[in-house]
């Protein structure tokens, strides 16, 4: 009952910041509490540390597709990964393989670092970043999340850096309960269904406890072109000039790829037929460029191509399933064994496949003929006498009837294919094929999770636990209609054979004895060209690709990615002096050993490039496939490590002082990968009175390098560089993989509040906090092709630590082109320094409408939750490198209002998101209107609860986004129709309507 009683204590007063969480543990007939972000403190009023609660049921109020949208629409929040939510429609985010997944981040600082537990134990990993997309969790058994909005590694490991987000069961749940509802937008797409069940029941006359849940929630794709901003086909155009200022382009359009092909690149130059599109098939017309932008390759209208099939958001489907069994082993301890299983499924297209000319990347400007040794050759360039052209187009193009083959250059100072005679380039976005017929992405996300563990309390005044889990995450990603370019290449030449059909060349007996006398012949059994089922390309206008070419010179790359964690720790907790003047001073001490392995097996290698034996145009240098693949690996660490916590009342009782106490915590970790190291946690709790408390806490928090940020696998790319020591731009490859050198991360972390609860107002409590994080040694990806970077190396004469991004023949004294780099990386690195500071705020309010009117009917609730985030700031490489700060919104405003009367219930959650610059840099920042307007977001609900033979049951009916509120246009994007054109976690589906049932039986 004393948890019960402090539960519907807490819950009545809705318990905001100042409000600590309880975690229960049950053992037997002894029932212990303490306060999330703590071991050992009992009372919720002696938390130094700022935490939120959130009531499943008030999440599930306003937003009834799932718990983890309803919380990512708190402040705090702000920053988080949502399907709902721009962001994670056209890319998703990047650590989950670019799918929808809710995963958590506070104060925008980062999903890596926040920790998500699951009854005080640490979630497994579903990512490679080590953050965990929480819609795997159980949630019809969830009954309430504490938030901790400070730093906790000193009390529950890496990661804690901005806070840790508890989902606390329902552990004793009994009777059956469902839930389930369907939804749609008002543009009528994005439909959803979800059911949910649960089950419980006592065993063996009380002593034993089962339970389980199900849950299953679905929803369709979105087409970005089925929303009002997607239509406008953004981009962000100009170069932060003061003369060429960035802006946001409309009606965006890139010319040197039409829908149906440009022509462009002759060799030699083709007058007649330079700058002609196809606008059928084989059917040369007239170009219109558009209105140019100031920015290359990027124009207003015209006949540009751009992406008219582009995602939204991805369709999502997910599946869970969840069991808890407990068992009395004596009247002080318990046993517990629970299971879970989950699968996440998504898909989406993004772009659409590109027969990429060489002015795109660096090398002729359109409309002129290519030098010889300066083309870097792609795979969109053709023979003038190509079959599927017809005689006229021939004539116009100049054809001479030849057809020379390529000459291959293969250096990365000198990385280009010398464009053969009689040839010509061809732009275009291929989009004949439908929405299918772009490149995509499939992600099959599984986890299964298993934990045993004991609870209990020795010598009537200490409490233990003992628990191990493991949990494996497989994630399964498919990169849908990847371009092979070797394929890619032997598909442009076609030719006819002697029955006159159009084949590809490298299927002929001339292609065979050609490769024979470059690389002799085939061993015995290997035949002449492994080209033999290759289908002849015609992209020679809108529609004229065939399914089969598109099909044949197109593929599915895919990884599987395992995550396996096992984790064993225990705890022992209670009172050490019980006879201290101003009340018993308690102690925690804590031990945890954690494996994990990380396991990445692909069906592409990142160092494969494309083999030209057999090919006439091709060009060796460039990446087998065009989108990134990775490769192979296999790793394993382990951490142990050993905390302990005391909580130590100071005085009590004297004028001014009704309490004073000291939280003091400290962690040893080890890693086996990156070493030893201490975090640890000042706080301190001031009770003036029973109106008025102070708290405040300083601390030392780490994130640890992931398995990933050490052993990612290699992933090579394609990029056009500049070289500022030498001076020359070409197309170069970019390797970029893991660092093992890495070390934890080390974060400062400062909070200081004040609570009020004036007995003048019953039933109002408020809070103030004020933040501070300083993040040393940030782990960050640096790029060798990022211009800044560059300076900064060359500026130190080759000493810096980041140097290591270039591999040069010689010393930096040299600037001659000899010296251009031989290798470029892109890596991890402890190279930044990011500080956030701000201010949250809340307030909770509730009355009975018979206090304001006499003889009124109702009851009324309202909350307020607000954040002010002025500075998030970021400098890449200290002393280097300028400061930058992040273009987000600086204020979130979260209100709930809510109307029971009998058995109906109204309510609304009004979501207010700040306005904000693009700016984030002092240098090369200008814009024509910098400024991104703030946007709100109005909720309803409307619940009726009834009866049916003893079963309580409620029918609602939700309308997210009421006025169907449209974000400021935001990009930063100069790819057409790649993202949705609004900043990032603001609402991208529009009015969207639910309606559903949910019963306790």
């Amino acid at each position: 009952m004393k948890t019960k009683a402090i539960l519907a204590c807490s819950t009545a007063l809705a318990v905001l910041h100042g409000t600590a969480a309880l975690a229960q543990q049950t053992t037997g007939g002894v029932e212990t509490v303490v306060v999330t972000g703590s071991r050992v403190i009992t009372d919720i009023q002696d938390s130094p540390t700022p935490v939120t609660i959130v009531t499943a049921e008030q999440l599930q109020a306003t937003t009834p597709s799932d718990l983890p949208d309803g919380l990512n629409k708190l402040p705090v929040f702000a920053g988080s990964n949502v399907p709902r939510l721009a962001g994670n429609g056209g890319g998703g985010n990047s650590s989950s393989g670019g799918v929808p997944q809710n995963v958590l981040a506070l104060r925008n600082f980062g999903t890596q670092r926040t920790l998500v537990l699951m009854d005080g134990h640490r979630a497994p990993p579903t990512n490679a970043d080590g953050s965990v997309d929480v819609d795997t969790l159980p949630q019809m058994l969830v009954s309430r999340v504490d938030v901790v909005t400070g730093g906790a590694s000193a009390v529950y490991g890496s990661d804690a850096v901005t806070g840790v987000v508890n989902f606390i069961l329902d552990k004793k749940f009994e009777g059956l309960k469902f839930d389930t509802n369907a939804g749609i937008s008002t543009y009528g797409d994005g439909a959803s269904l979800k059911f949910g069940a649960a089950a419980g029941t006592d065993l063996f006359g009380g002593r034993a406890h089962i339970e389980a849940a199900l849950r299953h929630f679905q929803q369709d794709l979105i087409p970005a072109f089925s929303r009002p901003l997607g239509q406008l086909v953004v981009t962000q155009a100009g170069n932060g000039s003061a003369a060429n200022p960035f802006t946001n382009l409309l009606n965006t359009r890139k010319p040197d790829s039409p829908i149906g092909g440009l022509i462009q690149g002759c060799l030699p130059a083709c007058p007649l037929a330079d700058n002609q599109q196809f606008i059928g098939t084989g059917v040369l017309g007239p170009f219109f460029a558009g209105q140019t932008s100031g920015t290359g390759n990027q124009n207003s209208g015209g006949d540009g191509g751009f992406n008219k099939f582009g995602t939204a958001q991805s369709a999502i489907r997910q599946n869970e399933l969840f069991s808890r069994f407990s068992y009395n082993v004596d009247p002080d301890t318990v046993f517990y064994v629970q299971g879970s299983a989950s699968e996440s499924f998504a898909n989406g297209w993004w772009f659409p496949t590109k027969e990429t000319p060489t002015n795109s990347s660096g090398g002729v400007a359109k409309g002129a003929a290519p030098a010889a040794g300066t083309s870097n050759l792609q795979a969109s360039t053709f023979y003038k006498n190509n079959a599927f052209l017809p005689a006229a187009v021939q004539a116009a193009l100049g054809n001479d009837g030849t057809n020379p083959a390529a000459v291959q250059l293969g250096a990365l100072n000198n990385p280009n294919s010398i464009q053969p005679s009689n040839t010509f380039q061809l732009g275009e976005y291929v989009q004949g094929t439908g929405p299918n017929g772009l490149v995509g992405t499939r992600n099959v996300n599984r986890n299964l999770n298993i934990t045993a563990g004991l609870d209990g309390t020795v010598f009537g005044n200490y409490s233990w636990d003992l628990f191990y889990t493991h949990g494996e995450n497989r994630q399964a990603v498919d990169n849908l209609n990847n371009s092979n370019y070797q394929r890619q290449f032997a598909a442009s030449d076609a030719v006819l054979n002697a029955s006159g059909q159009v084949v590809c060349y490298a299927t002929t007996p001339a292609a065979g004895a050609a490769a024979n006398a470059i690389y002799g012949p085939p061993p015995a059994g290997v035949a002449a060209t492994p080209y033999n089922n290759c289908v002849p390309i015609d992209p020679f206008g809108p529609t004229a690709i065939s399914q089969s070419a598109y099909k044949y010179f197109t593929g599915t790359t895919f990884y599987h990615m395992t995550n396996i964690l096992d984790d064993v720790g225990g705890s022992i907790s209670g009172t050490a002096f019980e006879g201290w003047g101003a009340g018993p001073i308690r102690f925690a001490l804590s031990a945890e050993a954690r494996w994990n392995s990380f396991v990445v097996n692909s069906n592409a290698s990142s160092n494969s490039t494309v083999d030209c034996t057999g090919l006439r145009i091709c060009n060796q240098n460039l990446p087998l496939w065009a989108q990134n693949v990775i490769n192979n690996v296999s790793v394993s660490n382990n951490v142990w490590e050993f905390a302990g916590e005391v909580d130590a009342p100071l005085v009590k009782d004297v004028p001014l002082i009704q309490s004073l106490s000291l939280n003091l915590a400290g962690r040893y970790t080890d890693y086996s990968t990156s070493g030893a190291v201490q975090t640890w946690k000042i706080g301190g709790d001031w009770q003036v009175d029973d109106s008025i408390r102070f708290r405040a806490t300083t601390s030392i928090d780490i994130r640890a390098p992931t398995l990933n940020d050490l052993f990612q696998p290699l992933q090579q790319s394609v990029t056009g560089y500049t070289d500022v020591l030498t001076g020359p731009t070409r197309t170069v490859f970019v390797s970029n993989q893991g660092n093992p050198n890495l070390v934890p991360e080390v974060a400062r972390t400062y909070t200081a509040g004040i609570v009020l609860t004036p007995d003048f107002i019953p039933g109002l409590t408020s809070s103030l906090d004020y933040y501070r994080i300083k993040l040393n040694n940030a782990i960050s990806n640096l790029s060798g092709a990022t211009q800044t970077l560059q300076i900064a190396c060359n500026n130190s004469g080759g000493t810096l630590p980041l140097c290591a991004l270039w591999q040069r023949p010689f010393p930096y004294t040299n600037t001659t082109v000899a010296n251009f780099p031989t290798a470029i990386f892109s890596e991890n690195l402890n190279a930044s320094f990011t500080e956030i500071e701000g201010w949250d705020f809340e307030t909770d309010y509730g009355w009975e409408m018979a206090d304001i009117i006499d003889g009124s009917r109702g009851s009324w609730t309202a909350r307020l939750l607000a954040n002010y985030q002025p500075d998030n700031e970021t400098i890449q490489v200290p002393g280097q490198t300028p400061l930058t700060w992040t273009a987000a919104p600086k204020g979130h405003v979260t209100g709930f209002l809510r109307y029971e009367l009998d058995n109906w219930v109204i309510g609304l959650e009004d979501r207010w998101i700040g306005g904000f610059s693009k700016r984030t840099t002092a240098a090369n920042q200008n814009y024509t209107n910098p400024h991104v307007h703030s946007v709100n977001y109005l909720d309803f609900d409307l619940e009726r609860n009834f009866d049916v033979s003893g079963g309580q049951y409620t029918g609602y009916f939700t309308v997210q986004n009421l006025t169907n509120a449209q974000s400021d246009i935001y990009t930063t994007s100069g790819s057409v129709g790649l993202t949705y054109p609004i900043p990032f976690g603001q609402d991208l589906i529009g009015r969207y309507f639910t309606i559903g049932i949910r019963a306790s039986l």
